[in-house]
């Protein structure tokens, strides 16, 4: 799908800087996390708006400058007219400004056309919103009980078959990665909603608001970054929640545990929750991790739907 330029537009769109472009996004994020952390709906409304802005220009930008390769408008090197796909392969990779080609065709899906780019906004502003106001509303959202309870190894085992392996747990402690096993951790005192997250995740985060509200997001944002490669993620199955409806909007399937987990803690009895517990999952192998979380409980794939 392209968009039609007026001449004012593509006069204008010439001008426009793709890395300042993508920087205008992170700003944009960054805006959005201090909104977000102030409790201030207007200014992260703001900032949610500039943010699927700068996505949208930068998408327009991209496909308007292939469309030029493909129509012999740019040369391609190689002495001849390039089909659109090796137009943007030639000359374009999305790497070169820290993205990915599925964080671009995920803009273009949701922001190209002009009235879903406007519904998008919509729908985003008020997510996040109701994930502000989430503090105040079911008790399952409200669970300000312990946060430091961790995972039985047959999961974190499960999802090591999924994903080959665990490169981070962004919450985790040291006595809880005597299980997990994953290569980096971060602690309490790291404040993993500070760091950068890459490659394979497990995230076991506290179940106390703020926090699961916070790291759901957190999570949320490194993905349509394209920092991660996979993540399993053990939540309670608060499914009316916004943070939970965050997490499954990109996930690819998930597993609603038979019944409530039973976890661990070095100095005090096992405890169990009062709810039940699910498991989603992000990254490509599916059968992977049907396979491997089937025997704990109901398994299904999330369809998109794309209008």
């Amino acid at each position: 799908m392209t968009t039609k330029l007026t001449t004012r537009a593509r006069a204008e769109l010439a001008k426009y800087d793709p890395v300042k472009g993508v920087l205008k996004v992170h700003a944009a994020r960054e805006a959005e996390k201090r909104a977000r952390r102030a409790r201030d709906i207007e200014g992260l409304s703001a900032a949610i708006e500039r943010k699927l802005t700068e996505q949208r220009t930068f998408v327009v930008w991209w496909d308007t400058k292939a469309e030029r390769l493909q129509n012999g408008e740019i040369g391609n090197g190689r002495g001849r007219r390039s089909s659109r796909h090796n137009a943007i392969a030639t000359k374009l990779r999305p790497e070169d400004f820290g993205l990915s080609v599925g964080i671009l065709s995920k803009w273009r899906t949701r922001l190209l056309d002009p009235q879903r780019f406007v519904e998008t906004v919509a729908v985003m502003q008020e997510a996040a919103r109701r994930l502000l106001e989430c503090v105040d509303t079911a008790h399952v959202s409200q669970n300000s009980g312990e946060n430091e309870w961790y995972t039985p190894a047959e999961y974190t085992d499960a999802a090591r078959a999924v994903m080959g392996a665990i490169d981070l747990d962004p919450a985790s402690t040291v006595e809880a990665n005597a299980v997990v096993r994953a290569a980096r951790i971060f602690t309490l005192s790291d404040n993993g909603l500070d760091q950068s997250w890459r490659g394979r995740i497990w995230l076991n985060p506290p179940y106390a608001q703020p926090w699961i509200a916070e790291f759901s997001l957190k999570l949320v944002d490194e993905v349509e970054r394209g920092h991660l490669e996979a993540a399993c993620v053990l939540v309670n199955n608060a499914t009316e929640t916004e943070w939970f409806q965050a997490i499954a909007r990109v996930s690819t399937c998930l597993c609603f545990h038979f019944g409530r987990i039973q976890f661990w803690h070095p100095s005090r009895p096992a405890a169990t929750p009062l709810q039940g517990q699910a498991i989603l999952y992000i990254g490509p192998d599916d059968e992977k991790f049907s396979e491997a979380f089937t025997p704990f409980g109901i398994v299904g794939r999330f369809r998109r739907v794309l209008q």
